[in-house]
């Protein structure tokens, strides 16, 4: 088979030699050879719509020969198609047949979107069989719905003015066998005009069409067009029938000229066709054609890389897969589409779970022939064809297994049943199939291989792969990654996991980032208009066109950009950055410095990248770059700061919310890096937060938190306990035993730096947080500390340092007095004798001054000493303020001059802070200096020199801005010593946030309604008050303002000068206005005008009561709504920002503390004493080390000199002595004056000072092993980030999962519930047909005596529905009947109809028993009523039926009763299975018989009924009913009725008729008035007669309408006997009576559609026969008395045919 196939394939790849060498071919001549040589046809093909136009865009196609030289057709595909070489090829294996993929929606519209994502993530052609129909039709949609969404998108942008996206091609090429298409296509013409426009007409029902959805097609002609074609008579037409077997020899073989066609094109394409074995055998006729053919392949010569996706699939289709198997090309398999698809992935899981080969071999074979046979079934009768095709399968499956050992993997199988939601992401299936089927390269095309997979990954955005299947594949190649791929990693969007993948590559950045890069970048960004707007437009003040930015970029732009969102100067360095991408660095030659300078130009290039990622907002860019920062907190912080200053630049609010969001991200991540590593090293963690970075301008790190507003981190532990060391310096107060009493720090602080003395026993002289503890005796100690060895390491800094902020002082084990004594007793011999031994503290070894020095540098020291000075300045201010008249001068002097100094401070530090370029606030500082300043001026001029100097007496004016000066500096404690109290300091937060929120809206509400109610009151009180100053006065400020303290009434009570108009007249009071004014002048002052008209002054008050209301409601909303609405907006503000006062306080905390820090030691107004030895220690300083400059460079001099001199005199030296002498040793033996006065203790302090600053400069500058510990908890933080990220989405699944568990449960639930719902539908169904079947066996005995029919006499008691009703009997099959059988699930309908009911006559009403269970209300027993009597009227038409299933009317009721008088029954206790007799309230007696007439089998004595239970009512003795309560009977338990068979011997022509031998009865029946039913005489028995009275009383009125007859309880049966044998007589020849007889024919129960569970019905039925005629003169002639037959037909009788059946049987009459 396998040489067969190879023969195969070596005649499918082998073309035709063209018949002109393609080197000398003219371009103009190239259609001329596809015309000419092949009959090619080329155009365009319009598709029809469904209104039959055909100007829709059209589709390319080409009609060729199948054997055309594929090198000429890759020529014209790339010219006149303009085709592009793709960076993929698809090919899709299917058969050409009419199917659906899947019948679940959303796995189609999966598998649509997939696609969609595949054609826009790279360059790809997609080869199908260009049909409308399968998987073709399915691309097709897709790329339809891709087209249309680019065209609506285009024009959209085209509409707003932009320019359309730049988008993938789109390729969608089909392979045609023009047999197939020639039914609606006409080729006809091609020789005359090779190109153009061909229409193809919409498809025919059952006829093949082309998909109009692809982009190019090639058709295929069938035969060569110098090949004799045969006579089309004998071709069949390609129409879609149920002749599969002709749908697979014309189409789908392996043979056809499409799939002939498609093998050469698709090995042609394929990238390994060199190196392929079937490739390899291809014959070549002549070495030119070859070479010639490979120069002109117009898309280079690596073809490539090709991915097959097999869908269903016929016989052929299979034989294809192998050819594809065989040239190694990968195959996805989409698994639940049928057919091939899934015989191959049947076949490829069997052999991989399946090891025995025998087993392989054997029963293998048979389950895939008969796979095989089930989905082919054609191939029943053809064996070569299946087994031809079993051995291609196991052939593919063998193949693919052997490959699967050299990791390499052919077959990806995808079930589209179980992977809806993966098929969105179907590219990386296949990407994933075309990166596991490539085999090993190793040479030069390994780069080749690596870039153009890498391409593949970074087009589709798969980094996972990348790094599985390109990175992790082989460990041992050592993979490049090139600029140009890291370039599309930073550009691409959602590609940073790549940086990340190219970074952990060990991609160099510094070598890759160039100044020129660095503007690409800018210049290349997909989106720069964020970059435009907020940093050039916004920042710069630029206009941000789309010009490409320049090589200035830097310095105009850039760099400006950076210091205006950070501070920093010159960030970005463009020389630097040149240099070290071309590894030039700057520093000393030595390997170790060579490697620090990599090192820092790799941390600058990571950092220019961050801030690139920063300012074009690529968020996750920037944290994925961060996380590998060696500085990651204060690059955190960095990005922080940068985000939150864009924001005020950011036009639209949602983009503000995102770039907030972002800044806190960065700021967690800052913050989670801080906690981490205080956690672990609070040591390394304190340093960091020390230590100052010259790239960040020299600020450290919580300086940088400072000015990136960031209160989360200012606020954490680990920053406070930073800026409570920086507070307390290198001191620590101590805590001393006082007994109750505590001395609080301020004390110990400040009595130690006035007193001195003090701090010998109050103050450590070690930084907080690392004194030392009460000294150890040796006993104490270790042995190895004994013997004099190493001391004890001293305890972890760290861990000393993890306290409480505010707890800082240290506890002594020491008294008071031993405190001092230690002190003073000074250094003595004993002592160090004694104490040799002990480890020294942590405790400088400090001479008086300096601790002096030390106390008074504390930041404490002076925030405490500087507060004491404010507390004297104040008192003395106050005393000058005071002091009466003009004060006194010396006073006031000494008040100025220290109010002076305090300003100068203030300047001082503020000048400070504006050139350190802090963010400490500068603000509120100038703005005092400016209001200090101008109160000193004032104060010099009117107080100090007029009052003293110029004898001006201003002394009022003096006060008061005395007063005011005062009041600003008593204020001023609010804001310069109150925020360092942990407890005041947040109060104050709180108060700044209730004035500055609500106090201003209080003011803003309040001056709405003081302006408007104060001007009405005025205006309404004092009307003609002129228009000046003190009206405004009057109007607002005491009207208004002063009215919410304190309010005058007597302008409102009383007028104080007459206001009345008293002395016009009518004629007066038109002109009085232009009297009382001038006019237009509205100068209101004319006095005697008022005084004319009666009014004493213009400022008269006129009270009304106008004026009280508006002052009312004034009060009403002034003093009562604002004031609570003040007190409200206060507490909620408290509330809300209790939490945040705490963190806002610690963040202002920092400033305060760096403030002091940075004080003079002494307080103004001794400020200037400060300065001066500033000046002097400056100046002392620069001239030290001049000098030791001047020094340094003379010893290096002497040193050379010396030791050239010794090298010459002396030979055979130790060069390791000479190497190993330290030139500084001889500088420091200088013997000159100056290097004596250089040696001196203070000018040594001053060269070492410089020396550790150098060195703590040189030591940050250069790139330590230390900081990779900050990098490695910045990844272990973003890891864990990312996980928790992992875990979100994780769960998000798990979500979803469990949401589609949940559905596909409830689907479940419902189905379940459906099949129980089925399941008790055939329960009832099976107990409905088992109670038939129950009835059709009582009408099968009926022939058999009463007795024992008796057994089947529970038929009509179980009819459903219960009559009367709608309501439903509960199933009762023969077996559940009797109640000694148990039935759990019994439960019947309760059912007693109210005696209201229309079932029950008026005469009957009155015995009907009340209802004893009562299980519905009395509603519901009205809504049961209406049910019926909505069907049948009451008292309406006695002809009227009704609706409700009357089987059996009640055939035992008196058809006339006499008891028709009102009266009551008591129903008070029922007597069961007894006869009560009670007594009514009309006088007459009632029997109320509660025994049964049921006998058992065994004797006749009348058994008692049981009685249930629980509810003590009686229970049927036949058994369950399926209805419990009354029903429609009348009473409880038996409900006993009597009825009589008068018979006689039917006559005709006065002979007795016979049939069969046999007599034939007649019985006298009446028709009932309302029914028309024809009864036997009876009635029922209510006990208020006797039931033989009843029977006589009936009769009479039925049978000769005699209504008068009276009844009695006397009468007995043998009356009754009497009474109907008095009608007995003889025949009409004589006068002797005839034979009489009468007999009880049954007494028992009675099947009735009545009966229930607790009620039953009863009868006792009696015979009267008359051997001959009776004479019964009377009879009633009106049709209402009839004799009628009784026989088996007597249907008309309404009565149980048993009954008639034991009639006639005792007399032994004729019955059927």
């Amino acid at each position: 088979m396998n040489n067969a196939n190879d023969n195969i394939q070596k005649e499918l790849s082998s073309p035709e030699t063209p018949l002109y060498p393609l080197s000398t071919v003219n371009p103009n001549e190239f259609y001329n050879i596809i015309q000419q040589q092949y009959g090619g046809m080329w155009g365009k093909f319009k598709f029809e719509d469904s209104r039959g136009d055909y100007s829709g865009e059209g589709r390319s196609f080409l009609y060729i020969d199948g054997n055309i030289d594929l090198t000429i057709l890759s020529q014209f595909m790339a010219n006149e198609w303009k085709l592009q070489a793709p960076n993929l090829v698809i090919s899709i294996l299917s058969a050409t047949s009419r199917y659906r993929l899947s019948k679940n929606i959303t796995m189609v519209e999966a598998l649509k979107t997939g696609i969609r994502n595949t054609v826009n993530a790279t360059e790809i052609w997609f080869i199908t069989n260009g049909l409308e129909l399968g998987m073709s039709q399915l691309i097709g949609s897709a790329f339809r719905d891709e087209i249309s969404f680019r065209q609506t998108d285009d024009a959209w942008a085209i509409q707003m003015g932009r320019d359309p996206k730049k988008r993938k091609k789109l390729i969608l090429i089909g392979i045609v066998c023009d047999d197939e298409i020639k039914d609606f296509i006409d080729f006809k013409g091609a020789q005359e005009e090779p190109k153009q426009d061909v229409k193809v007409a919409m498809r025919k029902r059952d006829q093949m069409s082309l998909n109009a959805d692809h982009t190019h097609f090639i058709i295929i002609r069938e035969q060569p067009i110098d090949f004799k074609s045969i006579n089309d008579s004998a071709k069949n037409n390609a129409i879609i029938d149920n002749d599969v077997k002709q749908l697979e020899k014309l189409t789908d073989s392996a043979d056809s000229a499409t799939n002939k066609f498609r093998d050469r094109f698709e090995n042609f394409l394929y990238q390994e066709k060199s190196t392929s074995p079937v490739e390899s055998s291809q014959p070549i006729t002549t070495d030119t054609a070859a070479v010639t053919s490979i120069k002109s392949n117009p898309w280079g010569d690596d073809g490539f890389p090709m991915v097959c996706i097999l869908v269903r699939g016929k016989p052929g289709t299979i034989e294809c897969a192998y050819r594809k198997i065989q040239n190694e090309v990968p195959i996805i398999v989409l698994k639940g589409t049928g057919l091939a698809a899934d015989i191959i992935s049947f076949a490829y899981e069997e052999i991989c779970a399946k090891m025995e080969k025998e087993h392989n071999d054997n029963q293998f074979k048979a389950d895939l022939a008969r796979r095989i046979l089930e989905d082919y079934p054609l191939l029943r009768s053809n064996d070569v064809k299946r087994n031809e095709i079993r051995n291609f399968i196991m052939s593919i499956a063998s193949i693919v297994q052997k490959n699967e050992q050299k990791n390499r993997k052919f077959l990806t199988f995808i079930n589209i049943n179980k992977a809806t939601e993966s098929l969105n992401d179907f590219h990386k299936f296949i990407l994933l199939a075309l990166l596991q089927s490539q085999k090993p390269i190793t040479g030069n095309k390994v780069l080749a291989q690596l870039k153009r997979n890498l391409l593949l990954t970074l087009d589709w955005n798969t980094p996972d792969l990348a790094s599985s299947e390109i990175f992790q594949r082989d460990d041992s190649i050592q993979y490049s990654i090139q600029p140009d791929l890291f370039d599309k990693a930073i550009l691409g969007k959602k590609l940073e996991a790549f940086v990340d993948l190219f970074l952990n590559q060990n991609f160099v950045l510094h070598r890759y980032l160039k100044s020129d890069r660095l503007i690409s970048l800018f210049n290349n960004a997909k989106d720069k208009e964020f970059f435009k707007t907020t940093s050039i437009d916004g920042i710069l003040g630029q206009r941000g066109d789309d010009g490409e930015l320049k090589k200035a970029f830097f310095e105009k732009c850039l760099n400006n950009v950076v210091k205006h969102l950070t501070g920093i100067n010159h960030f970005f360095n463009e020389h630097e950055m040149d240099c070290n991408a071309f590894g030039i660095y700057f520093g000393d030659k030595s390997e170790n410095d060579a490697q620090r300078q990599r090192m820092r130009a790799e941390r600058k290039a990571l950092r220019y990248l961050v801030i690139y990622a920063v300012l074009m907002n690529r968020h996750q860019l920037a944290k994925i770059l961060w996380k590998r920062s060696f500085e990651p907190i204060p690059l955190a912080l960095i990005c922080d700061m940068m985000y939150t200053k864009l924001v005020p630049y950011c036009p639209e609010v949602y983009q503000r919310t995102l770039i907030e969001k972002q800044a806190k991200e960065f700021s967690d991540c800052a913050l989670g890096v801080l906690d981490k590593a205080f956690n672990e090293d609070s040591t390394r963690t304190f340093e960091m937060l020390d230590a100052k970075h010259p790239d960040w301008s020299h600020m450290a790190t919580i300086e940088l938190a400072y000015n990136a507003d960031n209160k989360d981190f200012v606020a954490h532990a680990a920053c406070q306990k930073w800026v409570t060391r920086q507070f307390y310096g290198e001191i620590t107060p101590r805590e001393l035993s006082w007994g109750l009493f505590r001395c609080p720090d301020s004390i110990k602080i400040i009595s130690s730096a006035i007193l001195i003395f003090p701090m010998w026993f109050w103050i450590n002289f070690s930084p907080i947080g690392q004194a030392p503890s009460k000294l150890k005796t040796l006993s104490d100690l270790p042995p190895d500390a004994k013997k004099g060895s190493e001391p004890v390491p001293n305890i972890d800094k760290g861990k000393q340092l993890a306290e409480h902020v505010g707890e800082v002082n240290i506890r002594e084990g020491s008294g008071f007095f031993q405190r001092i004594r230690r002190c003073f007793r000074g250094n003595n011999s004993g002592t160090q004798k004694t104490t040799s031994d002990v480890p020294k503290s942590d405790e400088k070894n400090l001479d008086l001054f300096e601790k002096i020095y030390v106390l008074w540098s504390a930041p404490i020291t002076k925030f405490y000493t500087n507060f004491v000075a404010y507390l004297t300045f104040l008192f003395l201010f106050t005393l000058a303020v005071m002091w009466p008249s003009c004060g006194n001068l010396l006073l006031d002097c000494v008040v100025w001059f220290w109010a002076t100094s305090i300003t100068f401070e203030n300047t001082r530090v503020s000048y400070e802070k504006y050139c350190s370029q802090s963010n400490l606030p500068l603000g509120q500082a100038v703005f005092e200096i400016i209001v200090q300043i101008v109160f000193l001026a004032l104060y010099l001029s009117v107080r100090i020199i007029g009052l003293w100097s110029f004898g001006t007496c201003h002394i009022v004016p003096a006060k008061a801005i005395l007063g005011f000066g005062l009041i600003y500096y008593y204020y001023r404690i609010l804001f310069t010593v109150l925020p360092i109290s942990p407890t005041l300091g947040p109060m104050m937060i709180r108060l700044q946030r209730m004035v500055v929120n609500d106090f201003l809206t209080f003011l803003q509400l309040f001056a709405i309604f003081m302006i408007s109610s104060s001007v009405a009151i005025t205006s309404t009180l004092f009307p003609h008050h002129p228009l000046n100053l003190d009206l405004f006065a009057k109007t607002f400020v005491f009207r208004g303002l002063m009215a919410l303290f304190s309010t005058d009434m007597s302008d409102l009570k009383r007028e104080h000068y007459s206001c009345s108009i008293n002395r016009t007249d009518p004629i007066e009071k038109e002109n009085i206005c232009l009297r009382l004014s001038h006019g237009l002048s509205y100068n209101y002052d004319n006095i005697y005008a008022y005084q004319r008209y009666g009014i004493e002054s213009p400022k008269c008050n006129q009270p009304s009561w106008i004026a009280w209301v508006f002052l009312i409601q004034y009060f009403f909303l002034c003093k009562l709504f604002l004031t609570s609405l003040l007190t409200a907006m206060f507490r909620l503000t408290g509330a809300t920002v209790q939490k945040q006062s705490e963190q806002i306080w610690m963040y202002n905390r920092y400033a305060i503390v760096m403030e002091y820090a940075k004080r003079p030691r002494l307080p103004p107004p001794f400020v200037f004493i400060s300065y001066i030895g500033m000046l002097i220690t400056s100046c002392s300083r620069h001239c030290i080390l001049k000098v030791k400059e001047y020094s340094d460079k003379k010893s290096s001099a002497a040193h050379r000199i010396r030791t050239q001199s010794s090298t010459t005199t002396t030979d055979n030296h130790d060069e390791y002595t000479h190497d190993s002498i330290d030139p500084s040793a001889e500088i420091i033996q200088d013997r000159s004056l100056i290097g004596r006065c250089l040696n001196c203790k203070p000018c040594k302090t001053v060269t070492e000072n410089q020396k550790k600053k150098s060195n703590m400069t040189n030591h940050n500058t250069q790139d330590s092993q230390a900081n990779l510990y900050w990098k490695y908890k910045a990844k272990e933080f973003f890891d864990k980030t990312q996980e928790a990220d992992k875990v979100q989405v994780d769960l998000d699944n798990l979500s979803n999962c469990v949401t589609n568990i949940e559905k596909d449960m409830n689907v479940q639930r419902i189905s379940f519930r459906q099949i129980n719902d089925r399941i008790g539908s055939l329960d009832r169904l099976m107990i409905d047909r088992h109670i038939l079947i129950e009835k059709i066996r009582s009408k099968i005995q009926q022939d058999k005596s009463l007795p024992e029919l008796n057994k089947f006499a529970h038929i009509l008691s179980r009819e459903s529905p219960y009559i009367y009703t709608y309501e439903p009997r509960f199933p009762v099959t023969e077996r559940y009947i009797p109640w000694k059988v148990q039935f759990y699930l019994y439960d019947p309908t309760i059912i007693s109809l109210p005696k209201e009911h229309v079932c029950f006559k008026d005469s009957e009403r009155p015995f009907v028993e009340p209802d004893l269970l009562k299980p519905t209300s009395d509603d519901d027993h009205a809504s049961l009523t209406d049910d019926y009597e909505d069907e049948l009227p009451v008292n309406g038409d006695t002809n009227a039926t009704s609706s409700v299933p009357l089987t059996q009317p009640d055939v035992y009721e008196a058809v006339e009763t006499s008891v028709t008088d009102d009266i009551i029954i008591p129903f008070t206790d029922f007597k069961w299975n007894q006869i009560v007799e009670m007594q009514l309230s009309n006088g007459n007696k009632i029997i109320i018989d509660r025994t049964t007439w049921i006998t058992s089998s065994e004797d006749d004595t009348p058994p008692a009924y049981q009685l249930d239970a629980q509810l003590s009512i009686p229970l049927n003795p036949m058994g369950r009913t399926g209805v419990c309560g009354r029903g429609a009977l009348i009473r409880w338990g038996p409900n006993k009725s009597i009825m009589a068979a008068i018979t006689r011997w039917k006559r005709h022509n006065d002979e007795i008729a016979i049939i069969d031998g046999q007599r034939i009865l007649e019985a006298l029946v009446f028709k009932h008035k309302s029914t028309n039913d024809w009864r036997l005489l009876g009635g029922k028995i209510l006990g208020v007669a006797s039931p033989y009275s009843a029977i006589c009383h009936n009769f009479n009125k039925l049978a000769f309408k005699d209504y008068n007859s009276e009844q009695s309880l006397s009468v007995e049966e043998k009356d009754m006997i009497e009474y109907f044998q008095s009608f007995a007589r003889r025949s009409f020849s004589t006068a002797e009576p005839t034979e009489f007889t009468s007999c009880v024919v049954y007494r028992g129960y009675i099947d009735d559609l009545r009966n229930t569970d607790n009620a039953w019905a009863e009868a006792e039925i009696w015979n009267f026969h008359y051997d001959s005629d009776i004479s019964l003169p009377n009879l009633r002639t009106d049709g209402v008395a009839l004799w009628k037959d009784v026989t088996n037909k007597s249907q008309s009788i309404l009565i149980q045919t048993a009954i008639l059946r034991e009639i006639a049987r005792i007399h032994n009459a004729y019955f059927e």
